[in-house]
């Protein structure tokens, strides 16, 4: 926005010169007009009084000869005043026309900096927007992918929990019981004694009869409550300890096999998730964890919580059954439970075992991509570095190389400057000057060249001559007059009508256009240059002698080249 502002202010200057200049095109014009007006009037004037000069008597003959020769010379003097005027007004024009020149250009080179700039903050603003589009489409990629990876765990949260399901039917079915025991006090006490029990493993304190003797002898069937001395009112009551000679599994063959395999496919998952990512490892260890329990509690389920069941049920019992009591009893012994669970916790440890392995593995991948990444993003800043130090000491030594041409070329045009030119080449301001004897004196010959009019002090001829505003080149007669120190050119040889005038003061130098700078010049070969400080001025001479003439004749004028004035 405050570009285009500046822009519109650019363009508001730009049109507000073109109307001052038209503005003082105008004046000038008007001012010009009427002093047009001004010397007609004293020209009808002064054809009036001719005429009755001629129709007057003789007596009043001589009153108006005088006057007329007054009006003559007054519209002499108005004559060139208003020729000077319109030469100042064609400067002035001229003038203003370059002015307008120079700042247009300069408020070109502006507003196409600005327009640059415009585009520079268009193309940055559109790379913003694409990078900013590219990182919504990432993230909405990486979003995609979560709730893809979430949809997976619920999936996979369901399916466990329908094992769960299936589990819990199968053991109501086969216990008769309605499920697992959901109490929430007696859950977090067994799964704390469960994490003791792995721990005391680990540090090599897990002992054989670890487990507590309450919970083996407690699992004898509930069915010998009803048992008493002598008799038995439920003889399949000693089914379930007839069938296990060994109580390495508590639970129902069926049972047993189907809570063995959910524990190892449960383990199996956990392990491939642990594979898969960090993230899942965590879950899944903890899913393992949890299965690893509730296969426990299923377990410990078939145990009865105190002694007085048990107490009750051996006093219940006759004398007769006793012996096959005490050897049913004997063969579900702590050491017999031990070493099955013990199997099953070698098994876990296993698991654990390959699961720290593959962590250990990922996290050594990872802190080795880490430190590749690392090295990589050290070298990539160090070549930055070593890259902006570079463009540093370029910039730096293209710098001192432009001071140093800028310094060489200021020495050589000051060499240039201080160069003494030949005397002869030099102005002459001396009163006794001879124009004519000097220019004899270079070896030119006057007499036959008929295009160049010399005397002491002035000298007249043709030239043709390029215009400053309008490029065309028109025919002028030229005068150089050292009485008057000025290089003035008329519309014809009868000098009436002044075209322009160049003073001594402001003459430079005099020299052939050996490059050829002007254009479309009629002869190049016969053109030379006039250089005074506002301008060029292109002059082609009619003849090869006569433009030589011409140039050693100017150059007597030059005072502007006041370097070596004697």
């Amino acid at each position: 926005m405050k570009e285009k502002e500046i822009l519109d202010h650019l363009n508001q200057k730009i049109t507000e010169l073109e109307k001052n200049i038209v503005g003082e095109k105008t004046k000038e014009k008007v001012k010009l007009d009427a002093e047009r007006e001004k010397l007609e009037r004293l020209q009808e004037l002064y054809s009036e009084q001719k005429t009755q000069l001629d129709n007057c008597p003789e007596s009043m003959r001589e009153q108006l000869q005088q006057q007329l020769k007054r009006d003559a010379d007054l519209l002499d003097v108005e004559s060139k005043h208003f020729e000077d005027l319109e030469f100042q007004q064609l400067e002035r024009e001229s003038r203003l026309d370059e002015e307008k020149e120079n700042l247009t250009q300069q408020l070109l080179r502006e507003v196409a900096e600005y327009q640059r700039n415009i585009v520079t903050r268009k193309e940055k603003i559109s790379a913003l927007k694409k990078q900013a589009n590219h990182i919504v489409q990432q993230a909405q990629r990486e979003q995609d992918h979560f709730v893809k990876e979430k949809n997976n765990l619920l999936m996979m949260l369901q399916r466990e929990k329908e094992n769960l399901c299936n589990l819990e039917k199968k053991y109501s079915s086969l216990s008769g019981e309605k499920g697992f025991p959901v109490n929430p006090s007696t859950l977090k006490e067994h799964f704390r004694s469960l994490e003791e029990r792995r721990k005391q493993h680990k540090e090599g304190l897990y002992l054989s009869d670890t487990l507590p003797r309450k919970k083996t002898t407690a699992s004898v069937s509930p069915h010998f409550s009803s048992a008493t001395m002598g008799r038995s009112t439920a003889p399949k009551a000693h089914l379930p300890l007839g069938q296990s000679n060994s109580c390495g599994s508590v639970l129902p063959p069926s049972l047993a096999t189907v809570t063995k395999d959910s524990e190892s496919r449960r383990i199996l998952r956990g392990y491939n998730h642990q594979q898969m990512n960090e993230g899942h490892r965590q879950k899944s260890s903890e899913f393992y964890n949890r299965t690893s329990s509730e296969s426990n509690v299923y377990l410990n389920s078939f145990h009865y919580p105190d002694h007085s069941y048990k107490d009750q049920a051996f006093d219940s019992l006759s004398l007769d059954s006793s012996d096959s009591m005490e050897t049913s009893i004997s063969a579900c012994s702590p050491d017999n439970i031990s070493s099955a669970s013990t199997s099953n916790i070698a098994r876990i440890e296993e698991m654990e075992r390959l699961l720290k392995q593959a962590h250990a593995e990922k996290t050594r991948l990872l802190e080795s991509r880490e430190r590749e990444m690392e090295a990589k993003k050290r070298a990539l800043e160090e070549e930055k570095r070593r890259r902006e130090l570079l463009e540093k000491r370029l910039q730096e030594e293209t710098s001192q190389r432009q001071k140093l041409i800028e310094k060489e070329v200021k020495i050589r045009e000051k060499q240039r400057a201080q160069a003494r030119p030949l005397t002869r080449y030099l102005p002459v301001r001396k009163e006794d000057f001879d124009l004519r004897s000097h220019v004899e004196t270079a070896g030119h010959n006057i007499d036959t060249c008929y295009h160049v009019s010399i005397t002491e002090k002035t000298c007249r001829g043709y030239l043709i001559k390029m215009g400053g505003k309008i490029k065309t080149w028109k025919k002028r007669w030229f005068v150089f007059d050292r009485n008057k120190r000025t290089f003035s050119y008329y519309a014809d040889k009868h000098e009436a009508k002044l075209k322009g005038i160049i003073y001594f003061q402001a003459i430079e130098e005099v020299y052939y256009d050996h490059l050829k700078n002007a254009n479309k010049s009629p002869n190049p070969l016969l053109t030379f240059s006039v250089k005074t400080h506002d301008r060029i001025y292109y002059m082609v001479a009619p003849s090869p002698e006569a433009m030589r003439i011409w140039m050693d004749v100017i150059v007597t004028g030059a005072e502007g080249y006041t370097h070596f004035l004697l």
